[in-house]
């Protein structure tokens, strides 16, 4: 087992990241938030169309599990907080896969990238939702529209979320759609196909169950995805930030070589001696 250290970021091995500002790309996904929260706003001449898409899409969502039954029980089931857990650990395994399996760049660089996008997700999405910004009080469609399937009356043992007091913006949407583009700039097409086929099975079921509209997603979501996204892709900062994690990565990974070499020229020697 050997490590080697590569003091410098391998540009060639991650071409989708930015080692200086990419200014037009970054103020480009800026301006785009921000006239996609104008589209929404209050009084906007766009904020009928979107109060239209909404309804439609909750009548249609949610009516799809008028009928009870294994489709049903499997929307339910997906509105779990065991649910969150478990799509929380298969998007940290596809993540750790990468950095195993990762074709592009050495380990070690890899996985400083792994570490600095959870850190970089934990601290901006889950912090923004902690912190409650951006978000204001939005009834969810399950308390405003009819008819509703109410999949927790359904199926009561599940303790299943159909309600939210402040939907707006939808947490997984927007939790999706930063890991997505970010796993995509990190591991480049194959990585990134593989989480966004995985990402309507996590976005879906809270708009299924009701507790979001449909714009909780496509707008709160889309629009802390492009401010997110732009300053880890559109800037130094994720080429910095992997950068800072490889040296201690590599002093990790040294120490893992001199145990690994030890054992195994140990029972070299052993097998020898026998």
């Amino acid at each position: 087992m050997k490590f080697r250290l590569q003091k410098t970021f391998p540009q060639k091995d991650f071409p989708l990241l930015s080692r200086e500002w990419r200014w037009r790309q970054f103020a480009l996904c800026h301006l785009a938030a921000v006239l996609l929260i104008i589209s929404f706003l209050p009084g906007s001449p766009l904020r009928g169309m979107w109060d239209a898409i909404d309804a439609w899409g909750f009548h249609v969502l949610n009516g799809s599990v008028a009928g009870g039954g294994l489709w049903a029980e499997a929307a339910a089931f997906a509105n779990t907080k065991l649910f969150d857990v478990i799509s929380t650990a298969i998007l940290v395994l596809l993540l750790l896969s990468y950095g195993f399996f990762g074709q592009h760049g050495n380990f070690a660089w890899r996985m400083s990238g792994v570490v600095f996008l959870g850190l970089y997700m934990l601290i901006l999405v889950y912090g923004r939702r902690k912190l409650g910004i951006g978000e204001f009080d939005r009834l969810s469609p399950s308390l405003v529209l009819e008819p509703f399937f109410d999949l927790d009356a359904m199926f009561e043992d599940m303790r299943v979320k159909t309600r939210a007091g402040n939907s707006f913006p939808g947490d997984h949407a927007n939790a999706c759609m930063v890991f997505v583009p970010l796993l995509w700039m990190l591991g480049r097409k194959y990585w990134g196909l593989a989480a966004l086929a995985l990402a309507p099975f996590f976005m879906m079921p809270r708009l299924i169950g009701g507790a979001h509209w449909l714009s909780d997603a496509l707008v709160g979501g889309t629009v802390f995805a492009l401010l997110i996204v732009s300053w880890a892709v559109y800037t130094p900062l994720f080429v910095k930030g992997t950068s800072a994690l490889h040296v201690p990565a590599m002093w990790k990974l040294k120490t893992l070589e001199k145990c690994w070499n030890a054992v195994f020229r140990r029972t070299e020697k052993k097998s020898g001696h026998s």
